[in-house]
């Protein structure tokens, strides 16, 4: 039993680490313009994450949206949060 409690932890701090990493904020409030340039839109994410599922809001090819935070996550992905609420996007995979 005491092994399990120390795997707990260990599978805690490793969950503590993880989030503080993904957690850094960089800066707020500004302005993009979204353009991946493949005449495709942009799923919003419901978290700061590029697997967190979708909430069926989307961005167009040109469209600017107001930034609210920006997020430097794992592998150094900048994950953006829409400041109309709809959710999250990334600038790069």
């Amino acid at each position: 039993q005491q092994q399990q409690q120390q795997q707990q932890q260990q599978q805690q701090l490793f969950a503590d680490e993880h989030l503080a990493a993904r957690s850094q904020e960089v800066s707020s409030s500004t302005i993009w313009r979204f353009d991946a340039g493949d005449g495709l839109h942009m799923d919003v994410r419901s978290q700061p994450d590029i697997e967190a599922s979708r909430t069926g809001a989307y961005l167009l090819p040109g469209e600017e949206f107001e930034v609210s935070q920006e997020l430097t996550g794992q592998g150094g992905v900048l994950y953006l949060r829409l400041a109309d609420g709809r959710g999250w996007v990334f600038e790069s995979k």
